[in-house]
């Protein structure tokens, strides 16, 4: 079924979300900004355990998994608005992709899978509301260092 391939390949993409994760994590880092590290590095954490039951669901229904090669992306960026505003268009992606995977196991009738992915639809609410509103935060801030500082404060705390 077409929508197993899908979901093996959402997989795959969520693994290679926790790298891309990963290369922001790395930036964040160079900037001295630990908190927002450790607010990606958990973002990273959380891609593979989204991977993870992927995998788990597809092996549950009897399909093999495929693992195929990820792209981390450039890692490069301009300023730590700039790191999260491409977290936040990253995630926007991840939704859509999670739409088209609903819209497939409808259209296949395939129930399992289309209950499955509801608790996804949830999660990609929480995940672009989280990166959403950090963005409009780090945009406020500007290059106020005391604003910054606050903001790496309050994302020490995930």
């Amino acid at each position: 079924m077409k929508i197993l391939d899908a979901l093996n390949e959402q997989a795959n993409f969520e693994l290679e979300s926790a790298y891309i994760y990963r290369t922001m994590s790395a930036y964040l880092a160079e900037e001295d900004m630990a908190g927002m590290k450790h607010f990606m590095d958990m973002q990273a954490k959380e891609e593979v355990e989204h991977a993870d039951k992927m995998i788990g669901f597809l092996q549950e229904v009897g399909y093999p998994v495929h693992y195929r090669p990820l792209d981390p992306g450039e890692g490069k960026f301009k300023s730590l608005l700039d790191v999260f505003q491409k977290a936040l268009a990253h995630e926007q992606v991840v939704t859509k992709n999670i739409y088209k995977l609903i819209d497939l196991a409808q259209k296949e009738d395939h129930k399992p899978a289309e209950i499955f992915l509801h608790w996804y639809v949830k999660e990609q609410v929480e995940e672009e509301a989280t990166f959403q509103s950090l963005v409009k935060q780090l945009d406020r801030a500007g290059t106020n260092w005391g604003a910054l500082y606050q903001i790496d404060h309050y994302l020490s705390q995930r």
